[in-house]
């Protein structure tokens, strides 16, 4: 069977630990945004695959993926002006995050309270996180 993969594939992980989740801290489009770790989705690479590598990229942290969270299609971003496909998954992972110098975000554990009231995280991040506080998959499509 051939499968075409969305334009502009995104994955991203949502790990809780003590209460609090993990959250990238970053500019896009010049804008102050939160957002999980995770990225794109390289050609001939699993979503899961690429969750964990992105999260060893952005973060010298290895995760597993535990289960879906979040599957919404693909949207159109108002940060980049632009459609993106993300996928959303509860990962587990040990260690404290390290974000390499070259990246250009900030990785930090915040109450997800103060993270969803923050104006700074899109819906579909929103949703996703608390499903994951929810402690069990759900179902990954939207609603």
């Amino acid at each position: 069977m051939d499968r075409t993969q969305p334009n502009n594939l995104r994955v991203y992980g949502v790990l809780l630990r003590a209460g609090k989740v993990l959250i990238a801290a970053e500019s896009v489009m010049g804008r102050d945004i939160l957002k999980f770790p995770g990225g794109a989705v390289e050609a001939g690479e699993t979503p899961e695959a690429a969750l964990m590598r992105e999260f060893i990229e952005e973060g010298n942290l290895a995760v597993t993926p535990a289960y879906l969270l979040h599957v919404p299609g693909t949207l159109f971003s108002p940060w980049t002006q632009g459609e993106y496909t993300p996928i959303y998954y509860r990962v587990r992972g040990q260690g404290a995050p390290r974000t390499p110098d070259h990246e250009e975000l900030e990785l930090i554990f915040m109450e997800p309270k103060q993270a969803i009231e923050s104006g700074r995280m899109a819906a579909p991040e929103i949703l996703a996180l608390k499903r994951a506080l929810n402690g069990a998959p759900s179902g990954a499509n939207s609603s």
